[in-house]
Order: C-alpha cells, then sequence, then structure tokens
C-alpha cells in the first residue's frame, strides 16, 4: 500500500493540511470518508479557498492510493429553505408570542404566515406542506442561506398556494398533510430591490443591471478572475441585509458561489466569484433580511460564459 501520507496528494499544501488537521483528517482513509462539505466549510478561511471540484478530486486520488474503486455517495443538496421567527411583545404583565415563517427565495413574493405562540407543531406541519409541493414544482429554495442551501427559478409560482399567499387546495397527488391551524398574513413589510449590478473581469466593467433593468447587449464573455458588486435598497438603516450570489442548474438545486456576505449600511456589496469554475453559466442575485424584517429580493442575470485568465 503506498504511504498514507495526505502530503503526497497533488494541490494539498501546508495550509490545506492543517485545515484537515483541526477536522481531525489526518490519513488517506479519513480523506475518502470524510464530508465533502465539512471540509469545504473548514477552508472557508483560506484564500483562495478550494472549491468543491478540487476537494473531490483530493478524495478521488486517496481513493485511488487505496486501491478503492468504490462510488462516492453523492453530495447533500438542499431542497427547501425557510425564515423562521418567534417574536414577542409585552401586552400589560405578560408576553404576546407568536412564530412567523417565510419560504425563502421565492417569487414573485408571497405573505409570510404566522402562528399565534411558539408552538412548533403547526409550523413543521406548514414546512412539511411545502415540501410535499416540492416534486410538482421541479424546483427547490435555499436557505440556509448562511450556510448555503437551494433556490427556486424566479419566475415561478409554488403550485399549492394562492397568488396572495394564502394556502390553496393541495393536488391529489400529494400526500395529505395533517390540517394546522389557519394563518394570517403578517403587517405588510418593506420589499428589498437590487437597484445596479456590475461585473468585473479582467477585460473591465459589464453593467448588468441598471435601475433595476437588466441591460442589453451585455458582453457575456467573462475573462478569470471574474467579480460582482450590487447594490441593494428598500429597508431601514437598521435592517441587516445579507447577499449571494446563486449558481443556477438544469438538473437541481443550484450552489452558492461564495459564501452570504453581510450587505453595509451603503447597500453596496461585492462578492469574489473565484469557486466558479470555467465554462456558461447562470447566475442569480440575492438579498434578504436574516431576521425577515424586509421581503427578499431575487433577481436573474443573463447568462455568461467564464474562460480561464
Amino acid at each position: 500500500m503506498p504511504g498514507d501520507d495526505l502530503s503526497s496528494i497533488q494541490g494539498l499544501e501546508d495550509k490545506h493540511l492543517r485545515a484537515l488537521a483541526r477536522q481531525h483528517i489526518a490519513d488517506l482513509r479519513g480523506l475518502v470518508e470524510a464530508d465533502r462539505e465539512v471540509i469545504y466549510r473548514a477552508m472557508a478561511n483560506l484564500r483562495p479557498r478550494p472549491a468543491r471540484d478540487q476537494i473531490a478530486r483530493w478524495q478521488d486520488d486517496a481513493r485511488s492510493m487505496l486501491g478503492e474503486t468504490v462510488a462516492e455517495a453523492p453530495e447533500w443538496q438542499a431542497a427547501v429553505s425557510f425564515v423562521v421567527v418567534f417574536s414577542q411583545r409585552q401586552v400589560g404583565d405578560g408576553w404576546e408570542r407568536r412564530v412567523e415563517a417565510e419560504r425563502t427565495e421565492v417569487e414573485p413574493e408571497r405573505n409570510a404566515q404566522v402562528w399565534p405562540g411558539w408552538e412548533c407543531e403547526p409550523v413543521c406541519s406548514w414546512m412539511l406542506a411545502q415540501l410535499g409541493q416540492l416534486g410538482q414544482l421541479g424546483q427547490a429554495g435555499d436557505a440556509g442561506l448562511a450556510s448555503g442551501d437551494g433556490t427556486a427559478d424566479a419566475a415561478t409560482q409554488p403550485a399549492g398556494e394562492a397568488e396572495d399567499g394564502s394556502a390553496a387546495a393541495e393536488p391529489s397527488s400529494v400526500t395529505p398533510v395533517t390540517p394546522v391551524t389557519p394563518v394570517t398574513p403578517v403587517v405588510q413589510r418593506p420589499a428589498l430591490h437590487i437597484d445596479s449590478a456590475t461585473i468585473i473581469d479582467l477585460a473591465g466593467r459589464v453593467d448588468v443591471l441598471t435601475t433595476g433593468a437588466v441591460a442589453a447587449g451585455l458582453r457575456t464573455e467573462l475573462v478569470a478572475p471574474v467579480r460582482v458588486t450590487l447594490t441593494v435598497s428598500g429597508a431601514s438603516p437598521q435592517t441587516r441585509l445579507q447577499a449571494v450570489t446563486r449558481v443556477l442548474r438544469r438538473d437541481g438545486p443550484g450552489w452558492n458561489a461564495h459564501d452570504p456576505v453581510e450587505v453595509p449600511s451603503s447597500g453596496q456589496a461585492e462578492f469574489d466569484l473565484s469557486q466558479v469554475p470555467a465554462g456558461e453559466h447562470e447566475m442569480s442575485l440575492i438579498a434578504w433580511a436574516p431576521d425577515a424584517a424586509a421581503k427578499p429580493v431575487s433577481v436573474k442575470l443573463p447568462k455568461v460564459t467564464i474562460r480561464p485568465g
């Protein structure tokens, strides 16, 4: 059997080995059996951060060195994501409490749902009902936006829900879900807007979004390295906002091109797309308030092709 030293794997540098060691991955067997997402998160502070496909190559190399040909387990993919807020206010000598829940990254905008009290059962039942609709939608939401969960097509209204956000009758092909307490709309929240967006590559700048509309006649051939800047508006100055660039896929949920970033008070944020591989891609810009104080926004960008620099 070849040596069990991880440093024998091409591309694994000392900084990578230290990050792996912090996850107690110190030999070929440990690398093969490790969860790829765990490794990816463990290297979040490295620059450049290894892409998921690079981590997969390391694991393939380790598997080859061990003489194994067992097919690797498929990656975890986000199906649906939600924002859930437990809130309370003082009424006399006591507290009035409620739970709000909303599917993230779904367009067109729909009202969140609210239940009195902090009981989790009706909220979970409603979320499971949303999962029951997923097979008919052929799409998925992302949320755990903070963790890099999936997104739905920005132009599709999910089945089983009316345009005003109220629950509609389930199609007969969906397994019935235990009825839940009727919900009422939340007080209207401000809606976020992405006013402008610019792609910056080795060849210069491309203004892809101006005054909220996608520009016509864009240069779609980009040369790495690529960055994106955007301007978000619509929330009060005290509202905490996050944003991400999501790479879409035709065959399943998309993936975040980088970790979510905090949008400063200026509303302007910048993303590094160095983790996006060369090739043709469709991407969306997404901004949201983690506490659901504002309605999220998702804008689909024109298809672009990234060439190596």
